[in-house]
C-alpha cells in the first residue's frame, strides 16, 4: 500500500460503496426478506451511507490543511485538483450512461428524451448543478444527485477555512451543524405553514439535499481531521471499548428516528464516531477494515459508485419487460449473482481512467503495473462523490 494512503480509511470507503449497492439492488427489485429479522432494515438503510460518504470528504478535504495548516490553502488551486481529479471519471460515466440510455430504450421500451430534454439534462449533469432540479435529481443515472451536493460542499470549504483560521476548529462545526439545523427546521415549517408542499421531488429529494441541509457531517468529518492530525486521537487509544458501546447504542437511535427532520445529523455522529475508532490504530475495528479486498474495493469506490446504478436498473428494466411475472426475490439474487460483472466494470473505469487522475505508476491494490503519464502536482486528497479515494496520511511538516 502507497505510504500516503491509509487502509482502514479505505476500508471504511468500501463499507459505503457497497452498502449503497445493496441498496439499490434491494430497492430496484423490490425485494423483502420479512424472515431474516433486520435484514430488510439494512438493506433499506443502505442510502444513509452517502452520510459516511459526507464524513469521509469532510475528513480527507481538510487534513491537509488541519492542526494549524490553514494557511496552506489556496482556493484556485484546490478547485484544479478537485476538477482533474474528479472530472475525467465522472464525464466518462456521463457518456455511458447516456450511451447505455440510447442502445436499450429501444429493446426495453423506454421512451427516448427529446433533443431538448438532452440537452437540459447532459446540460446540467456536465455543469454538476442537476442535484438542483426535481427533474434532473434522479436522471440520467440515480447516483449523481450525491455528486452535486459534494461541489457545493467543496464551493463552502474555503468560507469554513476563513472561520477556522479565525475562530478555530470546533466553533466552525459547531456553525456548520446550526446552519443545518436551522435550514432542515425552516423547510419543516414551511411545510407545516402550506408554504411549501409536502410529497414532491422538490420538498423531498431536492431541497433537503443541497449544502445547508448536508453540512453537518461535511463538518464532522473535519472534526474528525482536526483530531487526527493533531495527535489527539491517540490519547483515546483507551476509550476504544466505551467509543464501542457508544457506536452500538447510536444504531438503535438512528434506526427510531430515520424519519426526522434532523436524523441525518445523528448519522453524521455515528459515522464519526466509527471514523475516529478506524483512525485511532491497533483495534479490530481498524484491523477488520483494513483487509486487503476492503482496501481494492475502497481504492476504486469511486468508479463503483458512478457505474452501479445504471447496470442494476437496465436488469430491472430488462426483468419487467422479458420477465414481468419473476418475483422480485428472483430479480435480487440475479442481481447480485450479477455483482461481480459490476465490480469488473468499476475496475475498466478505475484502471482506464480514473488511476491517471490519482498519481502516475503508484502501486495500488489489485491494479496491473500500467505505465501512465505522469502529472506533475502533489496528491492533496482524494475525494469521491461521496466517495474519498486515496486518503492521504497527515503531513507532519510545519506550514
Amino acid at each position: 500500500m502507497h505510504a500516503n494512503r491509509l487502509p482502514a480509511v479505505d476500508g471504511l470507503r468500501a463499507v459505503a460503496a457497497l452498502w449503497v449497492v445493496l441498496f439499490h439492488i434491494a430497492a430496484l427489485s423490490h425485494a423483502r426478506f420479512p424472515q431474516v429479522p433486520g435484514i430488510d432494515l439494512f438493506m433499506r438503510s443502505g442510502s444513509t451511507g452517502v452520510s459516511l460518504f459526507l464524513v469521509l470528504s469532510g475528513f480527507c478535504l481538510f487534513l491537509p490543511f488541519a492542526a494549524g495548516r490553514t494557511a496552506r490553502f489556496r482556493t484556485l488551486e484546490f478547485f484544479r485538483r478537485r476538477f482533474r481529479r474528479l472530472a475525467p471519471a465522472y464525464y466518462t460515466s456521463v457518456a455511458l450512461s447516456a450511451l447505455l440510455i440510447v442502445l436499450v430504450a429501444g429493446p426495453l421500451g423506454l421512451s427516448q428524451p427529446s433533443p431538448g430534454e438532452w440537452l437540459w439534462q447532459l446540460g446540467t449533469h456536465l455543469t454538476l448543478t442537476h442535484s438542483m432540479f426535481p427533474e434532473t435529481f434522479y436522471a440520467l443515472n440515480g447516483a449523481y444527485w450525491s455528486l452535486g451536493l459534494e461541489w457545493q460542499l467543496y464551493l463552502g470549504l474555503p468560507l469554513l477555512l476563513i472561520g477556522v483560521r479565525r475562530f478555530g476548529v470546533t466553533p466552525m462545526v459547531a456553525f456548520a451543524i446550526g446552519c443545518n439545523v436551522i435550514y432542515r427546521l425552516g423547510l419543516a415549517a414551511a411545510v407545516n405553514l402550506g408554504i411549501l408542499t409536502a410529497g414532491n421531488s422538490l420538498v423531498d429529494d431536492v431541497l433537503p439535499n443541497q449544502i445547508f441541509g448536508r453540512w453537518a457531517e461535511f463538518a464532522l468529518g473535519m472534526l474528525a481531521a482536526e483530531l487526527y492530525a493533531s495527535r489527539r486521537l491517540a490519547g483515546f487509544q483507551r476509550s476504544v471499548p466505551l467509543m464501542l458501546v457508544a457506536l452500538v447504542a447510536l444504531i438503535p437511535v438512528v434506526i427510531l428516528i430515520s424519519g426526522f427532520h434532523l436524523s441525518h445529523i445523528l448519522y453524521g455522529c455515528l459515522f464519526f464516531i466509527l471514523l475516529c475508532l478506524v483512525l485511532i490504530s491497533d483495534n479490530p475495528v481498524s484491523r477488520v477494515l483494513s483487509w486487503s479486498p476492503l482496501v481494492a474495493i475502497g481504492t476504486m469506490s469511486y468508479s463503483l459508485y458512478l457505474v452501479h446504478q445504471p447496470l442494476i436498473q437496465t436488469v430491472t428494466e430488462w426483468f419487467a419487460v422479458y420477465q414481468p411475472t419473476a418475483a422480485p426475490t428472483t430479480v435480487f439474487f440475479t442481481l447480485v449473482l450479477l455483482f461481480p460483472v459490476i465490480l469488473l466494470v468499476a475496475w475498466v473505469l478505475f484502471v482506464a481512467v480514473e488511476r491517471r487522475t490519482i498519481s502516475a505508476n503508484t502501486p495500488l491494490p489489485f491494479v496491473p503495473s500500467i505505465r501512465l503519464p505522469r502529472f506533475k502536482w502533489v496528491p492533496l486528497t482524494s475525494v469521491v462523490d461521496g466517495v474519498p479515494a486515496g486518503t492521504p496520511a497527515p503531513d507532519r511538516r510545519s506550514a
